[in-house]
């Protein structure tokens, strides 16, 4: 072999390497977003307008429709909004192992009452919910939409089961909001820094774990504490205190 082929074999492979340099540099900084869509009867509106504001703020956005919204959400207006390649149907996924690691947050847009049972409970027996909790125990954010809960008249048994639900959420990391406040609750997820994303946690262990005899928890500032934390330490007298 002549040196002149040689050296075009090199500059060959140096345009491949180069390429493909590009190119994964380029998934790296790219902004993906993964929502994932229950059943739910309420209009989708508001949260494919909500999609859509994330998408011009450059997010790349792949929808999920679990096999429960299948039957009842059109998804004619996703398809035409995202594009049809850009829409997953639950009963089709494979490699779902990959999903937590590709996407950088994962929204539930319509978050509903079967999906929040089940990983309230930990039931992680389908894709859908095997993605979020994956997600949760690595430490992505996870977004949901509560306005499609607490919809329709129910008993207050019923009601008390919902709220401890959302408590149980809230301990996992799920960070709840209103529909409305999708697009800017990623936005603040995206431009908060590492400081603030480890702000300290206080949870419903935190206070379980404190001696009978305390009466008061002295906290910084900026400590995140869960709803299940406030009621708990509600139920034993014990005042939260941000430190001054």
């Amino acid at each position: 072999m002549n040196q002149e082929l040689i050296d075009q074999i090199r500059k060959i492979v140096e345009r491949v390497l180069e390429a493909q340099a590009s190119t994964t540099t380029q998934i790296a900084n790219e902004k993906r977003l993964l929502a994932i869509f229950g059943a739910t009867q309420l209009e989708l509106d508001e949260p494919l307008q909500q999609l859509h504001a994330c998408m011009q703020d450059g997010w790349k956005i792949t929808i999920i429709l679990s096999d429960l919204a299948t039957k009842v959400i059109n998804p004619e207006p996703i398809h035409a909004i995202f594009g049809e390649e850009n829409v997953l149907w639950e009963s089709t996924l494979t490699n779902i192992a990959t999903f937590v690691d590709t996407y950088q947050q994962i929204v539930l847009p319509v978050f509903s009452h079967p999906m929040a049972a089940k990983l309230a409970l930990r039931l992680v027996d389908t894709p859908c919910t095997y993605i979020i909790f994956q997600a949760l125990s690595k430490g992505k954010s996870v977004i949901a939409a509560t306005d499609a809960l607490n919809q329709n008249e129910a008993s207050l048994k019923i009601n008390a089961i919902e709220v401890e639900y959302v408590n149980v959420l809230s301990e996992l990391g799920v960070q709840l909001v209103p529909m409305m406040q999708i697009a800017e609750s990623i936005k603040n997820r995206t431009d908060d820094s590492p400081t603030s994303l480890n702000r300290p946690l206080i949870s419903a262990t935190t206070i379980l774990n404190l001696d009978a005899n305390v009466q008061e928890l002295v906290h910084e500032k900026q400590a995140i504490i869960t709803p299940l934390a406030r009621e708990h330490a509600k139920k034993r007298g014990i005042k939260l205190i941000p430190k001054s």
